[in-house]
């Protein structure tokens, strides 16, 4: 099992945007597109959501329950949350809630604190190029406790 982390930008002020809270409120799971750096995915790895500016912090635990699905076979609609996103991804996961982090958590799981305790840095941001989690980070996310948990 592997760990990931997907990057989704919540700031509402962009052309693109998704709205995971209330996404996860609604649906027990959700769609993300696969990208080329997370091919490798596999069911049963688990995914941390990092939410982009005006955020910078990983809100989400998250489990990967299905991976490789193509666009027309995506069975969930999540459109009321999607804004602007371009539908043109070749594959999809679904990714299905475990636990969500609280403001005092998310402190902890700041981008600032990320870098101090493992995160890859490629310029400015994390390292797109390598989004698995190395055993140095999972560890200190691991560290820090969801203070909502869902059903595993």
């Amino acid at each position: 099992m592997s760990a990931w982390l997907l990057r989704i930008c919540v700031d509402e002020t962009k052309p693109y945007w998704y709205e995971v809270d209330r996404a996860f409120k609604k649906l027990e799971t959700i769609p993300q597109g696969q990208n080329i750096h997370i091919k490798k995915i596999a069911v049963g790895d688990i995914v941390y959501i990092y939410e982009n500016a005006p955020v910078k912090s990983i809100g989400w635990k998250c489990k990967v329950v299905a991976v490789n699905i193509a666009p027309q076979d995506v069975d969930i609609d999540d459109s009321e949350f999607a804004h602007g996103y371009d539908e043109g991804d070749d594959s999809y996961i679904k990714i299905t809630a475990i636990g969500k982090y609280d403001d005092e958590a998310r402190k902890k799981l700041s981008l600032d604190k990320l870098r101090e305790n493992g995160l890859t840095q490629e310029r400015s941001s994390f390292n797109l190029n390598s989004p698995r989690v190395n055993p140095q980070l999972l560890k200190y996310i691991n560290s820090v406790a969801p203070s909502v948990v869902y059903d595993d």
